[in-house]
């Protein structure tokens, strides 16, 4: 009979997903990669708000004995956006829409370990770490985690499981070979985020970070030749990325937006007064509405711009 670790493996199979499992007793290190670079202040406050949450223990399942981590491939969404007579395309990376796959993802699994008679729950761990940790990624020179035939578009998710770990992959993080003689992302990037004396990156100063602030951009972003390349995020390094390539052409065409709704998004209309069919297709990205207005405003102004000149 397979083990559970085949059977996780074969149920996320045809739908285009890997899996990895790792042993529950490796969950400290897992949270140290996150503290550490807490205590070296090598993270700004806004990350450390952000990531200080991947600090708890698995308090929802204290009887883990795995953890499971899931890749799932996620291309690039597409929105359209009509305006004073032209048609805005804005592009939407992978990791801002996180629930539909996520959801799925544990209905399979608890498919899978419930029938078993094991249990699953959501792990908030820092994903990128855990991937690589585990086998499931490795690193590019620009921080960002790889997976095979996926590349950087997809989505992670984690769970910690009662059933016990039969396979163990925890290793050594390790970075592609592609990049050991490349340096396009650092050399693209319109920030200087990317450098050469250390592995992480500068998050403060990448345009994914900065655009995820409200209200108004740093002066100097304004500045930048690629700003902006995307509705949020900075997807700059990944465009220009030699593994990423054969995976860029797939684009999800999302919703498209009337004049009228464009109108409401750019006067920050509050959500709950847009009319219901916007908020509906804004639905899977609800959370990054109160940024949506000076971002499309910027991405517009951009496209404006290279047209006109």
């Amino acid at each position: 009979m397979d083990g559970i670790s085949n059977k996780i493996h074969d149920a996320v199979k045809p739908y285009g997903y890997k899996a990895k499992t790792v042993a529950i007793a490796h969950l400290a290190e897992a949270q140290e990669s996150v503290a550490k670079l807490i205590r070296q202040g090598l993270i700004s406050e806004q990350l450390y708000e952000k990531w200080h949450f991947y600090l708890k223990t698995n308090e929802n399942l204290p009887e883990a004995k795995t953890i499971i981590a899931v890749a799932m491939p996620q291309p690039i969404t597409r929105l359209k956006f009509e305006w004073q007579g032209r048609i805005f395309p804005a592009n939407i990376p992978p990791t801002y829409f996180t629930e539909v796959d996520n959801s799925r993802a544990e209905r399979i699994l608890k498919s899978v370990l419930e029938t078993a008679g094991y249990r699953i729950a959501k792990a908030h761990l820092a994903l990128k770490t855990l991937a690589v940790r585990s086998g499931l990624a490795e690193y590019g020179r620009n921080n960002i985690s790889y997976v095979l035939e996926m590349g950087s578009l997809c989505q992670l998710v984690a769970f910690y499981s009662d059933c016990p770990c039969e396979e163990d992959n925890w290793q050594e993080p390790r970075v592609m070979k592609e990049c050991h003689d490349c340096s396009l992302c650092r050399e693209n990037c319109p920030t200087g985020s990317i450098i050469s004396d250390r592995f992480l990156i500068h998050a403060e100063n990448c345009l994914g970070s900065l655009n995820e602030k409200e209200p108004g951009f740093p002066y100097w972003v304004k500045l930048q030749p690629d700003w902006p390349n995307a509705l949020i995020g900075c997807m700059r390094c990944q465009f220009v990325c030699p593994v990423d390539k054969p995976y860029m052409h797939r684009i999800i065409e999302g919703p498209s937006f009337s004049e009228v709704e464009t109108g409401l998004i750019l006067n920050k209309k509050p959500w709950e007064e847009l009319f219901p069919e916007t908020r509906q297709k804004l639905e899977d990205v609800c959370g990054i509405y109160p940024l949506l207005a000076q971002n499309l405003g910027a991405l517009i102004e951009k496209q404006k711009k290279i047209t006109q000149g």
